[in-house]
């Protein structure tokens, strides 16, 4: 197929160059840090994505967007790779041209079984495989089988096999975890795969108990805006969407504006306007000030400890405000792109 795709979707607010989709929130190891935790994972569908309609939502996106990457990740995808397979089947066939996959490595103890899953993802189109080692996941996963994964896949004939460690508070910073975790990438030095940036700690899931000590201190009004966080895009400018296990659709951490299992993904993207969504035009016209405002029309005030980030106190506030109002939040999103095209929500 021509390598030359343009874009027919016009929607100022949302132009995707990335997908991302949570495979599974399962995993095989219980990492300290971890952002899900173990209630959320309850709550959430405790298996793997649809891998028929994970396939049919990159289809329809790449025939209105050009998205640049895809990635899969979770909870562990490869407890589920005949998902990852797909996944990067149909990329590969829609010239999305960075195909990621995020895993810890432990594909299998036995190494027939590691080499025929490096082969697999090879064969899918796979050209990016991010192994995450650190002190968190090196607990659970031994180093020999990190090991075999990574040499396999650099056998199998993927183009980057790289180690991705977390680091608390900033690879510089001084603390138990950050040695144990340049002790681990040392052991792995002989491999001579490329160490990526990594990423850092944040105070979501288990780590907000956990590693409480590490974070900044608490505050009633966070510095910051969407953005400027890591991880974060400002609300009128997305350029990257996660696909949840249950067919969400989230522009960022749990602002859901859809959900691709019973509405037409394109129709989402293209309704998409956060200037309709009452919370999300309080944050661009007032910062954190019009989120405070907003949570308090629905009844719900900040928490009086405060907050480590603005992203803390965002995803706080809307939870709880969801919870008492629901009809006031992004939840009903879906509901108002519906009435947008003249049809009846789907349960």
């Amino acid at each position: 197929m021509s390598n030359v795709r343009t874009a027919t979707c016009l929607n100022k607010y949302l132009v995707v160059d990335r997908i991302e989709f949570v495979v599974t929130y399962l995993c095989n190891s219980t990492c300290t840090h971890c952002q899900i935790d173990e209630e959320e994972k309850r709550k959430k569908q405790s298996n793997g994505i649809d891998k028929e309609k994970a396939v049919e939502i990159v289809r329809k996106i790449s025939r209105t967007h050009v998205p640049k990457s895809i990635m899969t990740f979770g909870g562990e995808p490869l407890l589920y790779p005949e998902i990852v397979y797909a996944i990067h089947n149909r990329a590969k066939k829609d010239g999305i041209l960075i195909r990621e996959v995020l895993t810890n490595g432990f594909w299998s103890t036995k190494a027939e079984e590691i080499e025929e899953i490096a082969h697999n993802l090879a064969k899918s189109g796979v050209n990016v495989i991010s192994i995450s080692v650190d002190c968190f996941h090196q607990k659970f996963v031994p180093l020999k089988i990190v090991k075999k994964a990574a040499a396999s896949a650099v056998e199998a004939g993927i183009e980057r096999v790289c180690w991705n460690p977390c680091w608390v508070v900033s690879k510089n910073h001084e603390n138990q975890y950050n040695r144990k975790t340049k002790t681990i990438l040392q052991e792995l030095r002989n491999l001579n795969l490329e160490e990526s940036q990594g990423n850092s700690v944040q105070p979501r899931g288990r780590a907000l108990s956990s590693l409480a000590e590490f974070f900044p201190p608490r505050t009633q009004v966070p510095d910051g805006k969407c953005g400027d966080m890591p991880y974060t895009e400002r609300l009128d400018s997305i350029k990257t969407i996660s696909v949840e296990p249950d067919g969400r659709i989230a522009v960022c951490q749990k602002f859901y504006i859809g959900n691709a299992f019973t509405s037409n993904i394109n129709d989402i993207l293209e309704n998409y306007d956060p200037f309709k969504i009452p919370e999300a035009k309080s944050i661009l016209e007032k910062g954190v000030q019009g989120l405070k405002d907003w949570a308090k029309k629905t009844g719900v005030k900040p928490k009086p400890q405060g907050y480590y980030n603005v992203c803390h106190m965002c995803t706080d506030l809307r939870e709880r405000a969801n919870i008492k109002s629901p009809q006031s939040s992004s939840s009903q999103i879906s509901e108002v792109n519906h009435k947008h095209l003249g049809q009846a929500p789907s349960e």
